[in-house]
Parts: structure tokens; C-alpha cells; sequence
């Protein structure tokens, strides 16, 4: 009778069947009401029910969520504040809804968009307005408000294990990568909830590679060398390569015997083609349609729209999870080698609760054992690499030779920022210098100790031009090496001899990522894992002072699977 006499106006539907219905619900616990009174008389309702319209906006199901379909306040008491006390009563946590229904996460309600005074009413009970839409029913704008438990508040991110698939195939063009891991809820900053106050912990649960068939590779170098005329092709490249991508995530899963149900999210470094600018093949879309899992990729535009170079990607990792424990009184050097090199000149984590005052610095020197790999393959078709160096031990450095590539005009660059790509050292370069040495009657064993020596040589000069003074005159002896190239002992001994001479520095050993509790197997592919899974939980994926943005940035772009649920954004709804 109360809701009759006093609910009905211009700016309240109150249809009587729905909310006969409603309010039977009171005899079963559906439905709860908070009263006001004036004495014995009842001045002022609030109900809400169980379930609603808008449940599935929350994830969590029908019976997380409780919709307010009656607030009706008798016209003679208003401006009493007994609409304000209504609303508030109803989230209060010892006397609202959290006190009669603990499933509860989340209070909804919908007003008509000209009706000030109820949106006012539970805009200052706690509710927040979450969209106006035109509401076709009841032929109005409708406004939606909520208020979430703070029981029921999410944590940024996932506050869970996360298990991320990481894929990439790299510089080398020797195959496709692949890793499953599980990732731990991030530690992150207290003053930017976008940044990282230590490293992150990982588990392998599998990691593969699955080579390319001399056929595919030399269809992938004839890609990079960037020079087919027609379009079509490079664009038949990037679905082939999500094609593949998918194939081999679906293949490691079932050998795994992982259901993709355990997955939430893949990261897909791709295939570089262009390093200048950048330019990965293998589409997120076709991916996540041929997974069924939510891919992340496509991480380097973002830094590049920062003005970055969008690379090197290692540093990223390094920053994370190479630096020295707070309190160490040397920094690190991370050095990784795959078809070029990169490195990452790592500052102790500060100390619990103190900023940052050492920033990280990283470029990429350059080669790393493409051209080796190459001139191994020339010398005997049936080899990939150099087992343990042990051809390039038994040849001779040419020093003539040795000269004349570092002048190589990449090797000129003198300020930092510094990304390879593969059209910086490209097959063609590597013909013109075996050409080269050819005609000087050096032999490919020489010329293969020789690229050897390069490759390390031109590590450690970038290391003394560009590490400063925390890395340069014996300031540090920490090196730190991966990549397959660590297992060569020759290349390992010249690498140690460089960086002697040239940072001034007596060096023991040579670490390697056992050495801190990390797999060197699989690094590679859990550093993309982790740049998904940073993109997903929002959090910076690129380090500005190694790429040379203005900023750190949130690096790829989300292509849904059929795991998808919704994504959340900060928006403001024009009315």
C-alpha cells in the first residue's frame, strides 16, 4: 500500500504484477527490505532482490549480485536525508545486504535518467553511476548504478596463478618456440600500479622447439630479406605464420597433456621480418580462432609510439628478473645471444619501499650466431651450429677481416638508443662477406673463427662505449651469458677475454641463468609469456632508457579467444 501511494510518478515505473512478484520474494529470502520510520510509522522502503538484470556483468553468477527494484520515500519527509540513509543502509556492512547474504559481490539499480533526486540519493550512499543507455521498455534514458563489497573488490590483475603460453621464433629462423608457464600474481609498485617492485616468479611446465624444414626457413629468409614485389605475399605470411603458431601451441598442449581449458592467455612475440621499423608476422586472430585461447602480441608499436625503437625486448626481462638483489654493491651485465645480441646493464632492486634511483641501460650490439651459423651450414650442409666451437677453435682469427666488418656501419653508432634488426645483418651481407674473404684466400674455417671473434668483440666494445661507469674500469665482474652459444666453450673463452680487455676487469667465470635459479631452455619463450601477461594485467612491458621512448609503456594489442569474458576500462557515458 506504502509502495502504491507513495512509488508511482513521471520518473518511477513501478509496473504492479513484477513488483507484486518481488516483493513475494520476501517470504522465501529472494528479497530484503530496509525500512525507515517515524516512530510506528513507516516513512521510507528500500528492496532488493537476489539475481537481477545485470548479474552477468559481474562473472561471478546469478547469486553474486543483488538488484534494488523498489526505493520509495514518503514526499512529506524529504529532505530528511532519509533516501541518503536508505541507500547507505543498504551496503552498510554490518546491517546492509553483506550482513543477510555473503555471496553477494555486487549492488545494482537503474533510475530514470531525470530522476535527480533518487540518482543523488545512492550516488552519496556509496553507489557509483555505470552507464546511461536508451531504455526501449520503458521509453526513457535509463541510468545503472552499482556499489561492490569491498570483499568482492577485485585486485588488479589475476590474484591467482596464471598459466600463459610464451611463442616466438627468432633471428636464428631455426624454428618456432614454445613454452607453457605458470606465473605468480605480480609484486607490484606501491606509488604506479602499472610498475613492478621486484621480479616475478615463473614455473615451466613444458617447453619445445619445433624446427623449420630447410624449405620453411628459406621461405622465412626470403620474407626478411624484404624484397618480394607483390604485397599479397607478406600478407599471406602473416596468416601463415598464426597458422603455424597455432599448430605448434595446439601440438605442446596435447604432448603436454595440458586441456586448454588450464590456459588463459598466450604470448606471441611472432616473426621478425623488418627490424627498421619493426615488423612481426603471425596473427593474434587467426591464433586465438585456431587455440580457442585469448593471444597478446604485437608488443612493439606501442614503445614505438612512445618514440622507441620497440626494442630490445630482453631488457624487459633483464630488468625483471636479472638485477642483482637490493643492497648488492655491483650491477650485472645480461648478455643474450640468439641469430643477433642484446644486452642489458642491470642496477640492484632498491630497497623495500624506497624509489628508484639507478636506471637500467640495454641496446643491441649486433651479430650474435646468425653468421656463424651460416658459414657452419656452408662448411657441412649437415650441421647447424658449431658443437662447442670445436671448427672454430681449430681455425684462425683474421685479423684483416676482423677489421673491415667492424667498420660496418652499424657498429658506428654512438649514442644510445641501439635495435638490430634483420635487415642490418641479412643473409645478402653475410654472401658479400664470405665473398670478401674468398678472395682473400682465408678458408670458411677461418672465416668462422673470425665471425666468432666478431660477435664477442663487438659485445664487449658496446659494453665499455655504452655501460658507464657502473659497468666500465673494473667496476663490475658480473657477466652473465645465455642463449645456445653459452654450451660453446671457444666462443665462451673469447667472450671472457674480450670483456677483460676491454672493461679492465679479471673476470673468474662467466654466470650463466642456473646460476640465479632460472632455465636457460626455456627463457626465451617465457620472456613472451611474460610480455602477455604484463600486457593482460597492464602493467609497463618496455624499459624507455634501453629503447629511447619518452615514457614506459603498456606494449600489444588482445585478440579474443573463446575464454574471453570482458575486459574493463575507465570511461566517462555522456548523458
Amino acid at each position: 500500500d506504502f509502495n502504491k501511494e507513495h512509488g508511482p510518478s513521471p520518473l518511477n515505473f513501478t509496473p504492479d504484477e513484477p513488483v507484486k512478484a518481488h516483493f513475494a520474494k520476501l517470504a522465501t529470502g529472494e528479497t530484503s527490505v530496509w525500512g525507515a520510520f517515524d516512530g510506528d510509522k513507516l516513512v521510507g522502503f528500500i528492496t532488493g532482490e537476489v539475481g537481477g538484470g545485470y548479474w552477468l556483468q559481474t562473472g561471478d553468477g546469478k547469486q553474486s549480485t543483488c538488484f534494488i527494484n523498489e526505493f520509495v520515500v514518503d514526499p512529506t519527509y524529504r529532505g530528511k536525508r532519509i533516501g541518503v540513509n536508505l541507500t547507505s543502509m543498504s551496503v552498510d556492512p554490518n546491517a546492509g545486504i553483506w550482513a543477510l547474504n555473503t555471496e553477494i559481490k555486487e549492488m545494482y539499480t537503474t533510475v530514470h535518467v531525470d530522476n535527480v533526486t533518487s540518482r543523488t540519493a545512492f550516488v552519496k550512499g556509496g553507489y557509483s553511476e555505470v552507464m546511461t543507455y536508451a531504455d526501449a521498455m520503458r521509453e526513457r534514458d535509463t541510468t545503472v548504478l552499482k556499489f561492490v563489497s569491498n570483499a568482492a573488490k577485485r585486485p588488479l590483475g589475476n590474484s591467482t596463478t596464471m598459466r600463459v603460453v610464451g611463442i616466438q621464433s627468432g633471428n636464428a629462423v631455426d624454428g618456432i618456440d614454445v613454452g607453457l608457464f605458470d606465473f605468480e600474481p605480480l609484486n607490484r609498485s606501491e606509488t604506479d600500479s602499472r610498475a613492478l617492485a621486484g621480479s616475478i616468479k615463473y614455473k615451466t611446465i613444458a617447453n619445445k622447439t619445433y624446427p623449420f624444414t630447410q624449405e620453411e626457413r628459406q621461405w622465412v629468409l626470403g620474407l626478411r630479406a624484404m624484397r618480394l614485389e607483390d604485397g599479397n605475399e607478406y600478407a599471406e605470411g602473416n596468416y601463415k605464420f598464426g597458422e603455424w603458431f597455432a599448430q605448434r601451441v595446439n601440438d605442446l598442449l596435447e604432448e603436454a597433456g595440458v586441456d586448454k581449458s588450464e590456459v588463459a592467455l598466450i604470448g606471441s612475440h611472432g616473426q621478425t621480418v623488418s627490424g627498421h621499423p619493426h615488423w612481426e608476422f603471425g596473427d593474434l586472430s587467426i591464433m586465438a580462432q585456431q587455440t580457442g585461447i585469448t593471444v597478446a602480441g604485437d608488443f612493439r608499436p606501442a614503445d614505438v609510439g612512445a618514440g622507441g625503437n620497440g626494442t630490445p625486448c630482453t631488457c624487459t626481462y633483464d630488468t625483471i628478473m636479472l638485477r642483482p638483489e637490493a643492497g648488492a654493491d655491483q650491477w650485472r651485465i645480461g648478455i643474450n645471444i640468439g641469430g643477433t645480441s642484446s644486452v642489458t646493464f642491470c642496477p640492484p632492486w632498491p630497497e623495500a619501499g624506497q624509489p628508484e634511483t639507478e636506471i637500467p641501460l640495454g641496446l643491441d650490439p649486433g651479430l650474435g650466431v646468425f653468421f656463424m651459423d651460416l658459414t657452419v651450414h656452408a662448411i657441412d650442409p649437415t650441421l647447424e651450429y658449431d658443437d662447442d666451437g670445436k671448427m672454430a677453435r681449430s681455425g684462425t682469427v683474421n685479423e684483416e677481416l676482423l677489421a673491415i666488418f667492424l667498420q660496418n656501419k652499424y657498429y658506428q653508432q654512438s649514442a644510445l638508443p641501439i635495435g638490430v634488426g634483420p635487415d642490418d645483418f641479412p643473409e645478402t651481407l653475410w654472401k658479400e662477406w664470405r665473398a670478401l674473404a674468398q678472395s682473400k684466400g682465408v678458408s670458411d674455417i677461418d672465416l668462422l673463427t673470425t665471425f666468432t671473434e666478431l660477435t664477442a668483440k663487438q659485445i664487449a666494445m658496446a659494453c665499455a662505449r655504452f655501460g658507464g661507469p657502473k659497468i666500465v674500469n673494473g667496476a663490475t665482474d658480473d657477466v652473465l651469458l645465455r642463449g645456445g652459444v653459452s654450451a660453446n666453450s671457444y666462443f665462451v673463452e673469447r667472450l671472457k677475454a674480450n670483456f677483460e680487455e676491454q672493461l679492465n676487469v679479471k673476470i673468474d667465470r662467466i654466470k650463466n641463468l642456473e646460476d640465479i635459479g632460472l632455465e636457460e631452455e626455456s627463457w626465451e619463450n617465457a620472456m613472451y609469456a611474460m610480455f602477455g601477461y604484463l600486457c593482460y594485467n597492464n602493467v609497463y612491458n618496455f624499459v624507455p632508457s634501453c629503447t629511447g621512448a619518452s615514457r614506459p609503456v603498456v606494449g600489444g594489442r588482445i585478440a579474443p579467444g573463446e575464454n574471453m569474458i570482458s575486459t574493463q576500462l575507465k570511461h566517462t557515458v555522456s548523458k
